[in-house]
């Protein structure tokens, strides 16, 4: 198994501390436009995100990282697209997993970075959220448990702009409109990819639901309009961007409740709210 397809898949435990999150769902009727919104190339966070390559079985931390920058960038109106701590979100993860996993470099689960966002190392006094990279640099990856605890004291993280967590919406077309207002699905799949094309992009397209492969985190962030045909953009960590995902694939994910990796839909608050504000013009932090 390659390094990026050790992806866990989360534990009873794990399953019940992130339900108890759990509290938004996003209907499209209510973010007018969300389709021009989409069509606009000055809304798009693809020119302005990071290429991302992982050096470790790291994947759902950079997946992490990717969905934060992307609501942080959102919510300051698009001008701010700072640079998060992918190491410290894998590191964090392990830990919250158990402290005895930090250093394995055994990959974590999608519930555990949901973890991260929302509660953050509470034991330690780390709130949730993310630092900058500058801060906790990708070099930095802590060996073990008492590693990790001594380069969380006094660390400053960025405040989160995740403060809501929902199931994935299972319509397609409210996920559109969950992007377009600022939303990330953060996700696993099997990774035994048939992978396919789409005429005039240069992007993989995943049109079927993986059966088989090991698992891995990647963040859908945006959608794109091919043809006619829309497209979610999912954020990858293997050095190629992003990757394609159709219509068929979405609605395959959802009707199997995106097992066995499991995925949620992480919002700002206040998110019609937000998207009025944002689409007149204006930022929301």
């Amino acid at each position: 198994m390659s390094a990026g397809e050790n992806l866990h898949r989360p534990t009873d435990a794990e399953r019940e501390a992130v339900a108890r999150l759990c509290s938004v769902t996003v209907n499209a009727d209510e973010f007018s436009g969300y389709v021009d919104v989409l069509r606009d190339p000055k809304n798009s966070p693809i020119p302005h995100m990071q290429v991302e390559r992982q050096q470790r079985s790291d994947c759902q931390g950079n997946a992490l990282a990717n969905g934060e920058e992307y609501r942080t960038w959102y919510c300051s109106g698009r001008r701010l697209m700072p640079q998060l701590s992918e190491m410290y979100a894998y590191n964090c993860s392990e830990y919250l997993m158990q402290p005895s996993q930090v250093g394995r470099d055994q990959g974590t689960s999608i519930n555990s970075g949901v973890r991260v966002l929302q509660n953050g190392a509470e034991d330690l006094g780390v709130p949730g959220g993310l630092p900058l990279e500058s801060v906790w640099p990708y070099s930095r990856y802590c060996r073990n448990a008492s590693q990790f605890r001594a380069a969380c004291n006094g660390l400053e993280v960025e405040t989160p702009h995740v403060t809501e967590v929902g199931d994935m919406p299972e319509s397609f077309d409210d996920m559109l409109a969950a992007v377009a207002a600022g939303a990330t699905g953060h996700i696993g799949t099997k990774w035994g990819v048939s992978w396919q094309t789409v005429p005039g992009s240069s992007k993989r397209l995943m049109d079927k639901m993986p059966t088989s492969g090991g698992g891995h985190a990647t963040e859908i962030l945006w959608a794109v309009e091919l043809n006619g045909v829309w497209y979610l953009v999912v954020w990858n960590s293997h050095g190629d961007g992003y990757y394609l995902m159709s219509r068929r694939c979405y609605d395959q994910l959802t009707k199997a409740k995106w097992e066995p990796f499991g995925g949620y839909l992480l919002t700002p608050d206040r998110m019609v709210e937000r998207y009025d504000r944002i689409t007149q013009g204006g930022g929301y932090f």
